[in-house]
């Protein structure tokens, strides 16, 4: 309500009380390197984008909100050395190539495909300046799953669609673990304890600052998820 309410206040004082737009930061020249490097930023940012909403064709790339970002500071920190920029001249710059990204995918009308060609010459540079994430193990896996399906169901409730599939995921990686245990000669009060310790560290990792479990590649954890090729699950 204290939102709404302060909209509305600004909305209704005199123009004259109103602070005047900031004047837009002075950007740099690039050199052709680092029109490479901003595309890439860009391109990272908008994949980005796409695997947190779920898009497939996103999610065929390696997971890009943690390594993207790290490789946008490294670029932007380089930039500024470089030119004497600001950061808002470095933000804008990558606004710009991200609003021109945009507009070339409307223009062919192909953004999926637009990002597949444009993200092709970005990838090796991306493992050279940020190395992949670790991956988990299914234990980890389970546990971040499980933690993911809790979070989505205090969030969007159990008939969110998302939060249906968060749930079948985290049940068959918690089946698939339980039987690993239980074929390396663990018992089930054993299993238990386990995946009970591996849930609370994965829970530590998360509410630390920093990426939590975003530090793994949690793409390893669908293909943990994947079904038996002999079988359903």
């Amino acid at each position: 309500m204290l939102r709404f309410l302060a909209l509305a206040a600004l909305a209704t004082a005199p123009l004259a009380a109103q602070q005047p737009a900031p004047p837009a930061p002075a950007l740099p020249q690039l050199d052709p390197e680092q029109k490479a490097q901003l595309t890439c930023s860009a391109v990272f940012a908008l994949v980005a984008s796409e695997q947190a909403r779920g898009e497939a064709t996103a999610l065929r790339h390696p997971p890009l909100k943690v390594r993207g970002r790290e490789y946008f500071v490294r670029f932007g920190a380089r930039t500024m050395d470089a030119t004497g920029a600001g950061r808002e001249a470095i933000k804008a710059l990558l606004e710009g190539e991200v609003a021109r990204l945009q507009q070339l995918a409307l223009a062919v009308q192909d953004p999926a495909g637009t990002l597949a060609r444009e993200i092709q010459p970005c990838l090796p540079r991306l493992d050279a300046e940020v190395p992949p994430l670790p991956k988990p193990t299914l234990g980890q896996c389970t546990a971040i799953l499980s933690l993911a399906a809790q979070e989505m169901l205090a969030r969007a409730g159990l008939d969110d669609p998302k939060t249906k599939d968060l749930k079948i995921l985290a049940a068959v990686l918690d089946s698939r673990h339980r039987k690993a245990l239980q074929e390396a000669g663990e018992s089930g009060a054993a299993i238990d304890r386990t995946l009970a310790e591996e849930h609370d560290a994965m829970l530590k990792q998360a509410l630390e600052t920093g990426p939590g479990v975003e530090k793994y590649d949690l793409q390893t954890c669908y293909d943990f998820a994947k079904p038996d090729s002999a079988k359903h699950y």
